[in-house]
């Protein structure tokens, strides 16, 4: 991959948001089990696991990544190609794929959901979870959707895949009539609505019966801001 920021991040550096997500984002891959919260905010322990990471190839860690400098030159190649992690058509991936494409604390919901469904004798699947900002805009086109940017297309400001939005369906249906008639749809809104979720069955103006997101609507704005988008 290839980190881009345009100032220092770190002890004395510039700091602003958008970079400092990006390396918030690329430390949490290096360090996995020390995640930091992409917030933007380069605090104390933002600029500790900066210095952990430098220990590996530094006599004296400064805190900081510069651009252009060593520090970002080794993050950048210690992090996964994100091309060749992510390639490829989103509906084709692995069920574990698509659900490590989602945000977090959102995935955990989902994986409750797909639990009580199965309870329920059904057989769920995830369709999509994350997927590209073009195919979001090819789904507008074929009136399958109102947005050209939806909480599908969420992503950390490195490019890594953060949706907010899952489309779940029963794998012997899909969306045919059976899916209906055999009350999968009522029972995916009922146990979304359980979780906290937002099904889109229940929208007026245009029923998306597969769809639960994460957040209401009017945050779509805020989350392609931070999905660095906008």
């Amino acid at each position: 991959m290839s980190i881009r920021i345009g100032a220092s991040v770190g002890r004395g550096g510039v700091n602003r948001k958008p970079d400092t997500r990006r390396i918030q984002g690329a430390l949490n891959e290096v360090f996995p089990a020390l995640a930091l919260a992409v917030d933007g905010l380069c605090g104390p322990a933002t600029v500790r696991r900066i210095e952990r990471f430098q220990r590996g190839f530094m006599p004296a860690p400064d805190g900081r990544i510069d651009p252009g400098g060593r520090s970002l030159a080794r993050l950048d190649t210690a992090v996964p190609s994100l091309q060749d992690e992510w390639r490829g058509d989103s509906s084709k991936w692995s069920q574990a794929r698509k659900q490590a494409s989602l945000d977090p604390g959102f995935r955990g919901k989902v994986e409750s959901v797909l639990e009580q469904l199965e309870s329920d004798g059904f057989r769920p699947r995830i369709y999509y979870g994350w997927r590209s900002v073009a195919v979001q805009r090819e789904l507008l086109r074929n009136g399958h959707s109102k947005v050209s940017f939806s909480f599908h297309n969420a992503q950390y400001p490195d490019g890594r895949p953060r949706a907010h939005a899952v489309d779940i369906i029963d794998r012997r249906w899909a969306w045919s009539e059976a899916a209906q008639e055999s009350g999968f749809w009522e029972a995916l809104g009922r146990a979304g609505k359980a979780e906290g979720l937002y099904w889109g069955g229940s929208w007026i103006k245009f029923k998306d019966y597969a769809h639960l997101q994460g957040f209401p609507n009017y945050r779509l704005a805020e989350i392609r801001r931070q999905s660095g988008l906008a």
